[in-house]
């Protein structure tokens, strides 16, 4: 399968929301973006990238602890592959500020932007959803060999 000739697929995975399934989270998105045509490179950035995701998920989201569940889907079509982090809690925006002093902490949206061709933050009452886009169009650009 070439990149752009994939037929839309939808898969969802809702987990417990606990650090001990981001390995399971991580073997579906291998499976998935291999399955999406995407090469060993880009499917590390998207592992990476929705592995941000559902820790910040885990840690941020859960208002009832371990006993919350977060949803995560993929969707490949002819753009590429979307993949939505849902959980049940308030997004807490952990970025520094201009002039703030940058901790240790708080940079796994910036990976996200970095890995990802668009990211989107969602908020509700009922949770936050993030959603991370990587395209095949622009993707292909980037990494494309000489022939």
């Amino acid at each position: 399968m070439k990149l752009g000739e994939v037929e839309r697929e939808s898969i969802e995975l809702k987990i417990p929301s606990k650090g001990q399934y981001l390995a399971v989270v991580r073997d579906h998105v291998t499976r998935i973006g291999s399955v999406c045509g995407f090469d060993d490179s880009l499917i590390y950035d998207i592992k990476v990238a929705v592995g941000e995701a559902v820790a910040n998920a885990i840690e941020h989201g859960s208002p009832e602890g371990e006993k919350s569940n977060i949803n995560i889907c993929f969707s490949c079509d002819e753009q590429g592959l979307t993949v939505k982090v849902a959980d049940e809690g308030v997004f807490k925006n952990s970025l520094p500020g201009p002039g703030e002093v940058a901790n240790y902490r708080g940079h796994g949206i910036l990976l996200m932007l970095a890995l990802m061709d668009k990211v989107t933050i969602d908020e509700s009452p009922r949770g936050t959803t993030v959603h991370l886009t990587k395209n095949y169009m622009q993707n292909r650009k980037k990494h494309s060999r000489p022939a």
